[in-house]
């Protein structure tokens, strides 16, 4: 008789609790989730979410290669406008997204990609190449040992290409900083 009267008493409180929540508009979000799919990836790749003013919100690196997929949960972000990046090895996937009224919405057909500058040091030859679809230019600065000592921009071509000739007498480490578009690169080398 006494486990009856406490389930009573159990289910009398739930439904004095839940009748004044509803009655009082408390309000419990539904889940806003998505299943995103990224092929051909690699361990060390990584997934990145930004929001409308390109803060990361959320980044993840991929721990095993091939096929990876995985549920999001979107609850806690606010309404607006975001961007999903996939990071690999020598492009930028970015795949825009937005969220209103509890619902995810990717805008797939304004789907980019970027690729990402390749730089190689053969001899003394700094060699600087980026597949620029959009014919964006590439703005560079080269450092020697934290001085800065070459500025310059590829542009005007979708495969922007640049060479520059380093100093025989000048060997240490390199930093290379490039901008492209939105995007910012760093390459560290030494001669």
């Amino acid at each position: 008789m006494k486990p009856l009267k406490n389930t009573l008493v159990f289910v009398i409180m739930f439904m004095i609790a839940t009748g004044y929540a509803a009655q009082n508009g408390f309000y419990v979000p539904s889940k806003v989730t998505a299943v995103l799919k990224f092929s051909n990836v690699k361990k060390g790749h990584t997934y990145t979410i930004k929001d409308h003013k390109g803060n990361i919100v959320y980044s993840k690196v991929i721990e095993k290669g091939g096929t990876y997929a995985k549920k999001f949960d979107f609850t806690r972000l606010k309404d607006g406008s975001y961007t999903f990046e996939v990071n690999k090895d020598f492009e930028i996937t970015i795949t825009p997204f937005e969220i209103s009224l509890q619902r995810v919405r990717f805008f797939n057909d304004q789907m980019t990609k970027i690729f990402k500058p390749n730089v190689r040091v053969e001899q003394d030859i700094l060699m600087i190449s980026q597949l620029s679809l959009n014919s964006v230019p590439m703005h560079y600065e080269l450092f020697f040992e934290d001085d800065l000592i070459y500025t310059g921009t590829l542009e005007g071509q979708q495969v922007l290409n640049g060479l520059l000739k380093l100093s025989k007498h000048e060997k240490g480490t390199y930093n290379l900083k490039m901008k492209s578009g939105d995007q910012y690169y760093y390459r560290t080398f030494k001669f």
